[in-house]
């Protein structure tokens, strides 16, 4: 204990835990050791340290004997032999020089305690000379207290039944001990959990994790609380692991579900993500899974589901094909495209069914076809191809609605758009074939 005045921090022990008062039949003996300097942070030198112990048969007092204990420190210090005066065993504690403490701890012992009879709680003094650099000085007061507890007192042997568990099993906890007031402390009840005069207990839940229990015995005598505590734990076997930061230098394996809870983190991998053996890596969610970058695909690619491309959808190399007629929009809808279909060269595009265009359609830059353009066929005889009577002979007669042609036979000509494919500009052909063609030009029906 510290108080206000001292530099050095003092943390006392005794053998045995608990110590015990003397009984008419039995005198107790015990020792009393006390850490001086444990984390201190600042600066503090010391060259001398007075401990007095308290003399009588009072719940106060530590021993009638004062004279008898013996006295030991640590190397570089020199113990006095107790000089009893005024109610107290004095013992002063001198270094060869003056010790600066930051860093370091030394054991002062007081042992051959010929423990009184009365049980309670003793405040032994202490006087250190200390500075806060190797000079000037001064004596400053602190204490310690140690409780005697009453003659035969027993708390012993606190212990699991199993030291490990499976996860999520109960833990059960045994120990040996006098009439007291015992407090379970574990885990994530700081609080406490009051036991009485139980000498068994168990979790009120299966631990998942390796577990800490701290168990604390009460007695009042000499009107104070007397208190002692033991520690155990229990480890668990393939237990949760909750960690502020995880670094694995090794493979690791998940049997189980991964996830990340905080969703405003990502996951980074530096190498590959696969699934285990020959199974492939699933997105299962109704999210699916989104790419923000480039996402680049080494085999092959099989889609079960509807595909929707905000950008361009390329197909590089020869013999990589996308079928259109394969990919299909919301609700199965044939896929529309609002924007270009880029084909590079080397690559070529086939279309199985009728090709409808509301636009253009053009070629190496000129406009090949649009709507309301006029075709005409040719046959190898350089007769046009129209319905209805010919009356000057250059005309191909078709009096039926159901005519079969054939293509080695039959030539078509573009003859309303400007293109290289026609073979008379448009501005070169005469009125009358111009108005001939776009009267007699109808559709083929289907055969």
């Amino acid at each position: 204990m510290v108080n206000a005045t001292n530099l050095l921090p003092y943390e006392p022990s005794t053998d045995p835990k608990p110590l015990r008062v003397s009984s008419a039949e039995e005198t107790e003996y015990g020792s009393v050791n006390i850490n001086v300097g444990g984390g201190i942070t600042t600066s503090a030198w010391c060259n001398k340290i007075t401990v007095r112990v308290p003399v009588g048969a009072g719940a106060e007092h530590l021993t009638t004997e004062g004279a008898d204990i013996k006295t030991g420190a640590s190397t570089g210090w020199t113990p006095s032999a107790p000089t009893v005066s005024g109610g107290f065993a004095v013992i002063t504690f001198t270094p060869a020089r003056a010790v600066q403490f930051t860093g370091q701890i030394i054991t002062l012992t007081l042992s051959n305690i010929a423990v009184n009879r009365t049980a309670g709680q003793v405040s032994i003094a202490i006087v250190e000379s200390s500075s806060r650099t190797n000079g000037s000085f001064t004596n400053k007061d602190a204490a310690v207290e140690v409780d005697k507890f009453p003659a035969g007192f027993v708390f012993r042997n606190f212990a699991p039944e199993k030291i490990m568990v499976e996860n999520g099993e109960v833990a059960v906890l045994r120990w040996e001990g006098s009439d007291a007031k015992y407090t379970m402390h574990w885990g994530d009840t700081p609080a406490g959990v009051s036991l009485d005069k139980e000498r068994v207990w168990s979790t009120p839940r299966g631990l998942t994790t390796v577990t800490g229990f701290m168990l604390r015995a009460e007695v009042t005598a000499g009107g104070v609380t007397l208190t002692h505590t033991l520690t155990t734990a229990v480890t668990v076997r393939i237990p949760d692991l909750v960690v502020r930061n995880l670094t694995v230098q090794g493979p690791a394996t998940f049997a189980d579900s991964v996830s990340l809870s905080n969703t405003a983190k990502d996951l980074t991998v530096a190498g590959s993500v696969r699934g285990a053996g020959s199974n492939p890596l699933r997105v299962s969610q109704p999210a699916g899974l989104k790419v923000d970058a480039a996402l680049n695909v080494a085999g092959a690619s099989t889609l079960g589901g509807d595909v929707t491309a905000n950008g361009s959808v390329t197909a590089v190399g020869t013999g990589k094909v996308v079928r259109i007629a394969d990919l299909r929009g919301p609700y199965g809808a044939p896929l529309k495209i609002n924007s270009h279909v880029n084909v590079l060269p080397g690559n070529s595009v086939t279309i199985t069914d009728n090709l409808t265009a509301n636009g253009n359609i053009k070629a190496g830059g000129n406009r090949v076809l649009r709507e309301g353009d006029t075709l005409r066929f040719v046959s190898h005889t350089n007769r046009y191809l129209q319905e209805g009577p010919d009356y000057g002979g250059e005309k191909e007669v078709a009096q039926t609605s159901r005519i079969r042609y054939a293509n080695a036979r039959w030539g078509a000509q573009h003859v309303s758009s400007a293109s290289s494919f026609g073979k008379e500009p448009e501005e070169m052909q005469e009125p009358e074939d111009l108005a001939q063609d776009e009267r007699t030009v109808t559709p083929a029906p289907e055969l």
